[in-house]
């Protein structure tokens, strides 16, 4: 693999990721692939320079199986992602997902500073 790069490959044991901005030391562009159970991502807007947003605002994104997630610029920086898992925050089409094991393999690049 080329010099910079970083794999994760994370298992969710029904514990999904909190909201996030993936770090700032990774470049632009993250992709991220979503396997064995499907889930529903939100994305919330991030609160920046004083601006007021409000909490409710929340879009949720389903992920079937083999689902590719690519996010950059606005995307990667002026939104939050997350996976919830808790009975209740899986509903797709007004219906819970049912769930199993999830599995994602997240790519992303190390910024390289001289």
């Amino acid at each position: 693999m080329a010099m910079g790069w970083e794999v994760v490959i994370y298992e969710d044991f029904m514990q999904g990721i909190c909201p996030h901005v993936d770090l700032m030391r990774f470049e632009d562009g993250i992709a991220i692939v979503s396997l064995e159970s499907p889930s529903v991502m939100h994305f919330s807007p991030v609160e920046r320079d004083g601006n007021e947003i409000p909490k409710a605002v929340k879009i949720p994104v389903y992920l079937s199986p083999g689902s590719l997630v690519i996010m950059w610029g606005d995307a990667r920086y002026k939104w939050k992602h997350e996976i919830n898992r808790k009975p209740g925050f899986q509903i797709w089409r007004g219906r819970e997902i049912e769930q199993y094991m999830r599995t994602s393999i997240t790519l992303r690049k190390l910024c390289l500073h001289e």
